[in-house]
C-alpha cells in the first residue's frame, strides 16, 4: 500500500511540472503575441511621425515664387442644355469638323472648334497620315486656321469625340498648342460625340449630356510659356 501511495505522490509531481510547463509555454505564446503587437504600434508611430516631419518640411506651391500663379477658370461638369449659346455652338462646329475627319488608321474621329477674340469660330478635325508623325490632331488643325488669317487670342474651345469609356481629352502636344494662344485663361469644353451607331442622331448632343468645362491653364497647370 505504501508503495502504491508513494507511486501516486510521484505521478501528481509529474503532473505538477507538467501543469507548471504548460502554464510557462502559454505565457511565452502570450507574451510572444504582445510582443509583436508592441513592435506593430511601434513602427506605425515611427512611419507616422515621419510623415509628419517630412510633411513640416515640405512647402505649399501655391507659395513658391518661382512658380507662375496665373488665376485659372472654374473646372465642372453641367448638362448641354445649360451651357451658353456660344458654348453650345462650339460644340456644334466641332461635331460639324468631325464628320471630315481624315482617319484610315486609327478610325478614331476628333472634331475641335475654337472662338477667336473677334466672335468667328475656326473649326478643324483630325488629320492622320501612313507614317504618324506628320498626323495632326483636331485642335491644331482648327487653332492653325484662325492664326493663319491673323486671329492670335482665342475665347473659347471646344473637343468632340466619342469614346465609350469617357471624355476624349486633348493630347499633350495639343495642350502646349493650346497654351501658346492663351495669354489669359479661356474655357475649353469637352463632350461626347454619339455612337457610331447613333452617327445620324438629330440632336448629335441631347439636352441632358454631360460636358465637361475645363481650361486651357487647367489642362496644361506649370506650362513652358516663355524661355527669356
Amino acid at each position: 500500500m505504501s508503495d502504491k501511495r508513494k507511486l501516486l505522490k510521484k505521478y501528481m509531481r509529474c503532473l505538477g511540472e507538467m501543469k507548471n510547463e504548460l502554464k510557462r509555454r502559454q505565457l511565452r505564446k502570450t507574451l510572444k503575441t504582445h510582443m509583436k503587437t508592441l513592435n506593430e504600434l511601434a513602427c506605425e508611430i515611427n512611419q507616422r511621425e515621419g510623415k509628419q516631419a517630412t510633411q513640416r518640411q515640405r512647402g505649399r506651391v501655391c507659395d513658391s515664387r518661382n512658380l507662375p500663379h496665373p488665376q485659372m477658370l472654374e473646372e465642372y461638369t453641367t448638362q448641354f442644355c445649360r451651357l451658353s449659346v456660344e458654348a453650345r455652338e462650339l460644340l456644334e462646329s466641332a461635331l460639324a469638323a468631325r464628320k471630315d475627319a481624315y482617319v484610315p488608321y486609327s478610325k478614331f474621329p476628333v472634331g475641335a472648334a475654337f472662338r477667336s477674340k473677334c466672335g468667328y469660330v475656326y473649326a478643324g478635325c483630325n488629320i492622320e497620315n501612313v507614317a504618324f508623325t506628320p498626323g495632326c490632331c483636331a485642335e491644331r488643325t482648327a487653332l492653325a486656321k484662325g492664326v493663319s488669317e491673323g486671329q492670335m487670342m482665342f475665347t473659347g474651345g471646344a473637343v468632340v469625340a466619342y469614346h465609350p469609356k469617357g471624355f476624349t481629352m486633348p493630347c499633350g502636344v495639343c495642350r502646349q498648342f493650346m497654351r501658346e494662344f492663351a495669354c489669359r485663361d479661356f474655357p475649353i469644353y469637352i463632350a461626347k460625340a454619339p455612337a457610331p451607331e447613333l452617327a445620324d442622331r438629330i440632336p448629335a448632343i441631347e439636352d441632358e449630356d454631360e460636358v465637361l468645362v475645363t481650361s486651357v491653364y487647367r489642362l496644361l497647370p506649370h506650362s513652358f510659356s516663355t524661355f527669356e
